[in-house]
């Protein structure tokens, strides 16, 4: 039976992995537009990463939906996209909020979300079949958890500062979690 299992999620992991390899491309994208104008306008980085949000929310809500019947873990996953696309909507619709306490209150969004994410990213990784898939999944679940905190020490200690570094770190980031996600999506495909 644990060989049947394995080997359906071998098959859905296959089927899926251009999921992955979207929210990769699309984390990449942001990372880089987020250190590449790092001055443009804090409702412009907001727009961007609210919708960055709600698509990867999204994706892994499709995710987890399509894989409930062959992994009794798909309710962590469906979880972290239910908070990714709420994370969205919160940044979608509170754009104008610019200047410090605009900041301020992203700067905690983000905190909580990339806590939460870390979380149930740990979480799920339970569920990954592969030793490497599972390393990959524990890694980026540890540098969510590392994001929230450093994000939440520095905005607590400095918080006019830390809103304008808020765009180098998010960015940065970004660009790392796409990469893992690609380089997952990738060995998935295989």
């Amino acid at each position: 039976m644990s060989d049947n299992l394995t080997g359906d999620l071998t098959r859905i992991a296959k089927g899926l992995w251009w999921l992955v390899l979207l929210r990769g491309i699309f984390a990449i994208i942001f990372g880089i537009l987020a250190v590449w104008a790092p001055f443009a306008a804090l409702t412009g980085i907001v727009i961007v990463l609210g919708i960055y949000l709600l698509m990867a929310g999204i994706t892994e809500i499709v995710h987890a939906v399509r894989i409930r019947k062959a992994d009794r873990r798909w309710g962590w996953l469906l979880f972290q996209g239910i908070v990714s696309v709420l994370g969205g909507l919160a940044a979608l619709f509170l754009p104008g909020l610019a200047g410090l306490v605009g900041g301020i209150f992203i700067l905690w969004t983000i905190v909580v979300y990339a806590g939460f994410h870390g979380v149930l990213t740990l979480a799920s990784a339970a569920g990954v079949g592969s030793k490497e898939a599972k390393g990959l999944a524990i890694f980026s679940g540890i540098v969510s958890i590392l994001l929230a905190i450093v994000l939440a020490i520095f905005t607590i200690l400095t918080p006019g500062s830390t809103v304008l570094s808020l765009i180098w770190v998010v960015g940065i980031y970004a660009v790392i979690f796409g990469i893992i996600l690609i380089v997952a999506a990738v060995r998935a495909r295989r």
